[in-house]
């Protein structure tokens, strides 16, 4: 049951990534052919790079994280078996 909660938040994850990068991509492309003072080719362009350049950093935060809390259960289990001895 722990690890339930822990895989479905990983593949939660995935999801927010492939939605994020999504609109990321769609604001960028909306700036860079927007007609407005504040848009522009390359406004647009630097709102995708930098956007999925957080999407992809702040994806791998998270994943890193579960990464060290899989590493412990499996340290906490290993040293659990070396006590047993």
């Amino acid at each position: 049951m722990q690890d339930f909660f822990i895989v479905w938040a990983e593949k939660l994850i995935t999801v927010f990534v492939v939605v994020a990068l999504i609109a990321v991509g769609g604001a960028g492309l909306f700036m860079m052919f927007s007609n407005t003072p504040e848009g522009g080719f390359f406004v647009g362009l630097m709102a995708m790079l930098f956007g999925a350049l957080y999407v992809v950093i702040v994806a791998g935060v998270m994943f890193v994280a579960f990464g060290i809390y899989r590493n412990t259960l499996e340290t906490n289990r290993l040293l659990a078996e070396l006590l047993r001895r």
